[in-house]
């Protein structure tokens, strides 16, 4: 069977090789469709045309204009139309579809090849699954297609709508998996805000029950949360009949989650309750709001009721498997916490951890910033190919109240100390993971960040560092500790004691470069948000405090006396 790769490509210069030669070892021939809006063009078709060129791949380019009334939006207006075009300028028999910010991995071409081999005159299209890291969602869909036997509907969140012939069939492919990986960094607004054109240009009596649905999704990442709210009410009051169970569902928790009143977040999660009592989510995020209700004995028993759920039977598109590993293991030693059992909440963690295979732990030294200290810990979580083989540690100073937030967290504390090299090395000797990683707030890692720190080790026993990128520096720095057990046992320590922030990361490069133990590895970038690096931007009382002229001069001294070697006692860009 000889399968054409379709797809719709905008501005996607960053992406088109990637995703290209991801694909490639699949297909037998490339069908783009150009689709830019009003917009100028980069270079998307001449790298395309290139890496084809290259691989000895068939290519074919096709435009598409968007209509009249729509002319000046910077984006393509008719998402089905495009995929419909792309279909129909393909060669072969088959398709598959995708898009530009997806890739595929080795495996998955070979599941599907071998899966694809024989196929009978009944069978219409192969679904495979289809991961999406971010919202930690896996869901089916029909990615290899029979052309002439579906046609794309809708402008924007488009289906396939196949035809009525009772003898189609549509065979799912396990194991085989298409995954979206697009760059985190960028952020979602653009696309956000093209659905919500999109969805909003058609009239609100015209709108599908799912167009409605996703629109007020878009408008809640927006920050329109009156629009939002609004929407979701009369979608929940005036389409009820319309929306299945999982719809609903996910529309009462996002209205909870939307509400600031505690009581009224609680309503709402009731009502999700009783309406999938079978399902985790909102036991999680009701025991959540029991936290602000200052409840912890009722948040116990939520999370006692949650844990005591086996994951749903049958396919749930929007199941979030988090609450049925780590985020569920984490809300349950959270609210041991809560109620004074500091010990088992670490050793709930601990026990569900090395069940896992304690692949990393995250060293995350923090102080006074605790909302954005929680939100890189779910970040960094979020991102991970195998979150429940990861343990993340709090480290934070005794006369920290503000980091008080964070106790329900697992955490250590320091007393006679504060500064953030001490908090490091007390999280690191209170760490179970084969592989330590030193955390700050500001630190944002890829998707699959651990899977990428894994592969770089590839099981080296012997002491050994990695050298990562931050997305700044050029020179030999190594600004980020990463490194495995074995390193941390032959120092003893995760970064020098006598430091207390600034130049310890010089001192670390100094005995990695020593010691030659480093593995090069700066294709992993893991960006440092850092005032320095943003033109002041963010800069704070926390970062005053570690880079002040008294703090420079301290930490250069202390190099010089252990190396004997001179550093400059200015910060970067200064």
């Amino acid at each position: 069977m000889k399968l054409s790769l379709c797809f719709i490509a905008g501005n996607v210069e960053r992406y088109i090789e990637r995703f290209i030669r991801s694909f490639a070892p699949l297909v037998d021939e490339v069908v783009m469709v150009r689709a830019v809006g009003f917009q100028q063009a980069d270079h998307t078709l001449e790298i395309a045309t290139g890496v084809c060129d290259a691989l000895g791949l068939p290519f074919i380019s096709r435009e598409y204009r968007n209509s009249a009334a729509h002319a000046e939006w910077p984006h393509v207006d008719d998402f089905a139309a495009a995929r419909n075009e792309s279909f129909a300028a393909a060669s072969h028999e088959w398709v598959v579809w995708a898009d530009t910010d997806d890739i595929i991995d080795d495996a998955s071409i070979a599941t599907i090849k071998s899966a694809i081999q024989k196929t009978p005159d009944t069978v219409v299209a192969y679904a495979l699954h289809y991961n999406v890291p971010e919202d930690g969602l896996s869901v089916w869909k029909e990615r290899i297609i029979r052309r002439g036997s579906a046609r794309w509907i809708y402008p924007i969140h488009e289906a396939l709508e196949f035809g009525d012939d009772a003898q189609k069939k549509i065979v799912r492919i396990p194991g085989a998996t298409f995954e979206h990986r697009p760059d985190v960094r960028a952020g979602r607004v653009a696309n956000d805000e093209r659905n919500a054109r999109i969805l909003d240009s058609i009239p609100a009596d015209q709108r599908t029950t799912g167009q409605a649905f996703h629109l007020f999704q878009s408008w809640r990442a927006l920050g329109r949360m009156a629009d939002a709210a609004r929407l979701a009410v009369e979608t929940l009051t005036q389409r009820s009949n319309e929306l299945k169970p999982p719809e609903k569902y996910e529309i009462m928790i996002a209205l909870a989650q939307m509400n600031q009143q505690p009581e009224g977040r609680a309503d709402l999660l009731l009502q999700a309750i009783g309406l999938c009592p079978e399902r985790r989510e909102a036991y999680g995020e009701m025991a959540l709001t029991e936290i602000a209700l200052d409840r912890p004995v009722q948040m116990l028993a939520w999370t006692r009721a949650m844990l005591a759920l086996p994951r749903p039977e049958g396919y749930l598109w929007n199941q979030r498997e988090m609450y049925y590993g780590w985020c569920g293991v984490n809300l349950h030693a959270m609210a041991l916490r809560a109620n004074g059992d500091n010990v088992g909440g670490d050793v709930h963690e601990i026990n569900h951890l090395k069940r896992h295979g304690a692949a990393i732990s995250l060293l995350h030294a923090t102080r006074g910033r605790p909302e954005q200290a929680a939100r890189a810990r779910t970040l960094w979580l979020k991102r991970a190919a195998d979150p429940d083989s990861i343990e993340h540690i709090f480290a934070m100073d005794a006369d920290d109240e503000k980091s008080g937030a964070l106790v329900l967290y697992r955490h250590v504390v320091q007393f006679h100390r504060s500064d953030s090299v001490g908090a490091w090395n007390l999280a690191a000797a209170a760490s179970h993971g084969k592989i330590l990683v030193q955390l700050n707030d500001d630190f944002d890692p890829p998707v699959h960040w651990d899977r990428m720190l894994i592969d770089a080790f590839g099981g080296c026993k012997d002491p050994a560092v990695l050298r990562v990128s931050d997305g700044h520096r050029t020179d030999d720095l190594l600004c980020l500790a990463v490194m495995n057990r074995a390193r941390y046992k032959q120092q003893g320590y995760l970064l020098h004691p006598k430091f207390k922030s600034v130049f310890s990361d010089n001192y670390h490069s100094f005995c990695a470069f020593r010691d030659n133990c480093i593995i090069d590895a700066r294709h992993i970038v893991i960006h440092h948000h850092h005032p320095f690096f943003n033109n002041g931007q963010g800069w704070d009382e926390i970062y005053a405090a570690h880079n002040s002229p008294e703090r420079y001069a301290e930490g250069a001294a202390i190099y010089e006396q252990l190396t004997g070697e001179k550093v400059r006692t200015v910060p970067p860009n200064s």
